[in-house]
């Protein structure tokens, strides 16, 4: 039954994220006069169809994210012999507006998932009535047969700094650490203090299942204030920038070349989404408004077969006062699309081996 109620909950939340991804496209296309073929909930042959004004409302079998259909989008997925697109006006197609408008149609998914990610983060902490503070680096406690008692960190140790392949990072809350140590498994330097000295420790993370991450076995207290309900949107936001700045803080570890086996494809989400599921509706929750903000920001990258990609296209034809060859276009966006089909076999493979193999 749990594993049935995962896949529903998978698939929920990934199709709930598109399709918000989506009807930020097809809000903003409508709004400047582009006109729209399709608005689909689903993929695959089509089980319900409503015409409207000027665009047909589908729902699809597969319920699996879904899609806006815009003509004159440069993707190479129309063909002008198509029987709705040749009878669609020049003015009325995305090409022919403006760039800045073009622009804004483009990054009017990513705003979708970044505002639903605000929403939900600034909901669920006002529905708790409070917030944590981050947990400082003072080990509380010290988990048996674990890295840290190996090492010899006791309760009361404040742990100052870590570093690892010739990378350090000094230590401001616990958060630093947890996220320093997803990127380093090999031996960690700490540096620690204990009765107001220094001195040094090392110890090699341990990856845990139930968490899907490494740990090094420390718990820490954690400061608990009660909050008006008007200031969840000054800490419902301050989440939401704080998150934004740990997801670009890892794209760019992965850019280094650091943390790919930490990257994870649908099979990953699904397992966290199975746990997440287990502990309560808002837990769900929380994680459909970060893999929202993960979304938006990964269609940021300056990929072509991403929204990021073809609006950087669009400023590089700004700059030069010309339109790229449509016809390279096309082909750069389906060779994008090739890198990031192997990119999600790599990440599927990662997922595989974490879930059948440690």
């Amino acid at each position: 039954m749990s594993s049935i109620i995962g896949i529903i909950a998978f698939l929920f939340m990934l199709s709930f994220i598109v399709v918000i991804h989506e009807l930020g496209h097809f809000l903003v296309a409508r709004y400047f006069g582009v006109y729209c073929h399709e608005f689909s909930i689903g993929m695959g042959p089509a089980i319900y169809q409503k015409k409207g004004e000027m665009t047909t409302f589908s729902i699809r079998a597969i319920p699996f994210g879904g899609y806006v259909m815009m003509a004159g989008e440069n993707d190479g997925s129309q063909d002008e012999e198509e029987g709705w697109l040749k009878d669609v006006p020049e003015e009325q197609r995305l090409y022919a507006k403006s760039t800045w408008k073009q622009i804004l149609i483009l990054a009017a998914g990513v705003f979708m998932n970044i505002l639903i990610a605000w929403v939900i983060f600034v909901g669920l902490t006002m529905y708790r009535g409070y917030v944590t503070g981050d947990p400082l680096p003072v080990v509380y406690e010290v988990v048996e047969n674990s890295p840290a008692q190996a090492a010899g960190l006791k309760p009361d140790d404040t742990i100052i700094a870590l570093e690892a392949d010739g990378e350090k990072v000094i230590l401001d809350d616990q958060n630093d650490m947890s996220e320093f140590i997803q990127y380093h498994h090999n031996e960690v330097d700490v540096t620690v203090e204990r009765d107001g000295k220094q001195f040094h420790t090392k110890l090699t993370p341990a990856y845990d299942e139930e968490m899907q991450g490494y740990l090094i076995g420390i718990t820490s207290l954690v400061d608990v204030k009660e909050i008006k309900w008007y200031e969840a949107f000054k800490y419902g936001t301050k989440d939401l920038i704080d998150t934004t700045a740990t997801i670009y803080r890892s794209f760019a570890m992965l850019f280094r070349g650091k943390g790919l086996e930490n990257l994870s494809g649908p099979a990953g989400i699904y397992s966290v989404t199975t746990k997440t599921v287990s502990y309560g509706l808002s837990s769900y929750i929380a994680l459909i408004g970060i893999i929202s903000l993960n979304i938006g920001i990964f269609n940021l990258i300056p990929i072509p077969a991403l929204d990021g990609g073809r609006i950087f296209i669009l400023l590089i034809e700004k700059l030069l006062g010309r339109k790229v060859n449509q016809k390279f276009v096309e082909k750069i966006i389906i060779g994008s699309f090739i890198l990031l089909i192997g990119l999600l076999v790599f990440a599927t493979y990662n997922d595989l081996v974490r879930m059948f193999f440690k």
